[in-house]
């Protein structure tokens, strides 16, 4: 068995094409959706996800509000700052650069932004509705990672879903969405401290890795047939690699490209869920 490739760009292109259209129709009845786009430091990292961010927006018709602030700013600063964004009625969404530097607490600060604001979906208040039948706001990698499992056809419920990683961003977000209400399917979290996880795996439909282990699942531990989604990345070397090797494609039905980064299709899904927000303010 030789798995089918996701094709990332084309899918990308498509979503990018959607919300253009949705973009236009918010501006035809006079509504200009606006990020609030908030980077502390100049990681360089961290300024190329920004600028690509920014250019997506450009694209489709978002506007964008670039506020950078210095790498020593302080936790009370901060918060202010997100305060004054989040008060503003000009503003349909607010995303906070990930990872803030240590002196910050990465918590507080996501809390700081109302849920009716968080493109990030990481309020409290977002992330648990991923449990119930109907899910606000759904972080974007992790809605990424829905848009290619529903083009495989698997029936999501009941499925033995396994998630590598419970990081804030991926894997605790995928882990609550999938096994609650709305996908319904069997999900096992995996991580460092879990036992027998390559026979977990091995009982997978569905594998999901967002672990940032470079070449962490091997073919001995993917079932055939199984669909295959890495999100995970590391740079060993220098080299960009992902989770997953790239001799899984052999064993699984369904797999995204090895070693190629799942960016596009975050970007693609911040657009969505901007537009998502500044069409529920209509809607209120």
């Amino acid at each position: 068995m030789t798995a089918r490739f996701f094709d990332l760009d084309a899918l990308g292109l498509t979503l990018l094409e959607e919300s253009k259209g949705r973009a236009a129709a918010l501006t035809r009845k006079g509504i200009i959706p606006c990020l609030a786009l908030v980077e502390v430091g100049d990681d360089p990292h961290s300024a190329t996800y920004v600028s690509r961010k920014i250019e997506d927006c450009k694209k489709v018709g978002i506007a964008v509000q670039k506020i950078v602030l210095s790498e020593t700013v302080t936790q009370a600063d901060l918060l202010d700052q997100i305060l004054r964004l989040d008060r503003d009625t000009s503003i349909t969404g607010i995303l906070v650069q990930l990872p803030l530097p240590a002196h910050l607490n990465e918590g507080q600060v996501l809390q700081a932004i109302s849920a009716e604001k968080d493109v990030d979906g990481l309020h409290p208040v977002n992330l648990m509705s991923l449990t119930t039948s109907d899910p606000s706001v759904i972080p974007c990698t992790v809605r990424g990672i829905d848009a290619v499992l529903q083009q495989t056809g698997l029936v999501l419920e009941g499925a033995n879903v396994s998630v590598l990683g419970r990081g804030r961003l991926v894997g605790g977000p995928a882990t609550l969405l999938l096994s609650g209400k709305s996908r319904n399917a069997t999900v096992t979290s995996l991580h460092r401290k879990s036992r027998n996880f390559k026979d977990v795996l091995r009982n997978s439909d569905v594998i999901i890795a967002a672990a940032g282990s470079a070449h962490l699942v091997t073919p001995d531990m993917v079932r055939a047939g199984a669909v295959v989604i890495d999100v995970g990345m590391s740079w060993p070397e220098g080299s960009l690699q992902g989770d997953v090797h790239p001799a899984v494609a052999e064993i699984a039905s369904w797999m995204t490209p090895p070693d190629r980064s799942f960016g596009v299709m975050t970007r693609m899904m911040l657009l969505k869920t901007v537009l998502d927000l500044a069409e529920k303010r209509i809607a209120a």
